[in-house]
């Protein structure tokens, strides 16, 4: 079994050898020669159809490419595209994922060799809202790429499926989502059970009504994703703001007038992992005190203290990019896997230090850097 790095960078080369082929960069071929090596690295046994059933038979007579099983059962379903296909194929999706959630298989695949993008088929939600995360091979081009494309791919890995890893963190996802999703309900419009509780739980002196629904509203009021799958957390979107000099955000129109980007533009149609990450960290941001302001702008999320950016995010679908106003030189430890130095590169967003977050495993670092550039901007 080859190593999992290795055959990475193996699919990059044969991807380009395929596309330069042309019409071998067929169905089968993208199956052979960049899926199945993919799936050998992750500890799945293609010579045992026990373990590997290719062409499994499903419930309307179709078939499937791949069903993976643990101790004899399907575990993962993987649906398989030729390479170049797009996979915003809404007929793909819907295919892989009825597939899955027919057969009770609670997880899902659909890839193109290059791209897998991972469906929990069971989740009460529209059939885009199912996918908890993707992975793109191409981000493995540099280094620092490649270990987060290695890290998620992991997540597919047969021990991780066996140990139920995988069942773990798309449990957590989703159910935050949802939570936020009920707890921002109850915020803006908290019910007499909510007031009474809340009332009777405060300390000291009792707080009026008017002032309590006011307080739960900021509080849990901006917290959610809408049934849509796309956040609205922080609530009415700010003014549209431009970069400024010296780390500032100016603004760009008329105090009183619609802002042109919220937050929506930059959550719609992300992957629910990449949802949970984001509003992790929003709610650590707006946690660090009571001056910390987020302003949605056309091309990054911005964070600022007073006057000052201490830092900035851009969401993908594979990651959120950190912009951090931290110097490098004084971030310890420096880790080149998710940390580069950003001052001398183009990027949307402002700060000098770039946080790759690819995971909540990687949240507690963050968080460290983030309280560090808040104390430092604040001054």
């Amino acid at each position: 079994m080859a190593d999992l790095t290795t055959t990475v960078q193996s699919v990059l080369q044969t991807a380009e050898t395929l596309k330069a082929a042309g019409a071998a960069a067929n169905e089968a071929n993208t199956k052979a020669h960049m899926i199945e090596p993919v799936l050998s690295a992750l500890g799945w046994n293609m010579t045992n159809f026990h373990e590997v059933d290719r062409e499994y038979k499903v419930f309307d007579g179709t078939f499937l490419d791949y069903a993976l099983r643990i101790d004899g059962k399907p575990k993962l379903f993987v649906e398989a595209k030729a390479l170049g296909r797009t996979l915003a194929d809404k007929q793909f999706i819907a295919q892989t994922i009825n597939y899955a959630n027919n057969e009770g298989v609670v997880w899902c695949v659909l890839t193109n060799g290059l791209l897998y993008q991972v469906y929990k088929s069971n989740e009460p939600v529209g059939m885009e809202r199912k996918l908890l995360f993707e992975v793109n091979i191409r981000d493995a081009s540099d280094e620092a790429g490649r270990a987060g494309v290695i890290s998620s791919l992991a997540t597919l890995g047969r021990q991780a499926v066996e140990s139920g890893a995988l069942d773990v963190w798309g449990e957590t996802v989703f159910t935050d989502l949802r939570v936020r999703q009920a707890l921002s309900q109850l915020g803006n419009k908290p019910p007499p059970s909510l007031i009474k509780a809340v009332s009777a739980a405060i300390d000291g002196s009792s707080v009026d009504g008017t002032r309590l629904r006011a307080s739960l509203k900021r509080l849990l009021g901006g917290l959610s994703v809408s049934s849509t799958g796309v956040a609205i957390v922080g609530g009415v979107p700010q003014q549209v703001a431009k970069q400024g000099g010296g780390g500032k955000l100016a603004p760009e129109i008329s105090p009183g007038k619609t802002a042109t980007f919220g937050v929506e533009h930059h959550t719609a149609k992300k992957p629910s992992g990449i949802l949970d990450l984001f509003q992790r960290i929003d709610s650590f941001a707006r946690a660090l005190g009571p001056d910390v302001e987020q302003r949605p702008v056309k091309y990054y999320m911005g964070y600022v203290v007073g006057k000052k950016s201490f830092f900035t995010l851009n969401l993908k679908q594979t990651k959120i990019d950190v912009y951090i106003s931290l110097p490098p030189e004084e971030v310890k430890p420096w880790d080149a896997e998710e940390l580069r130095d950003v001052r001398k590169i183009g990027k949307h967003g402002l700060g000098d230090t770039e946080f790759v977050l690819r995971s909540p495993e990687q949240l507690p670092r963050l968080e460290k850097l983030l309280k560090e550039a808040y104390l430092r901007n604040r001054k």
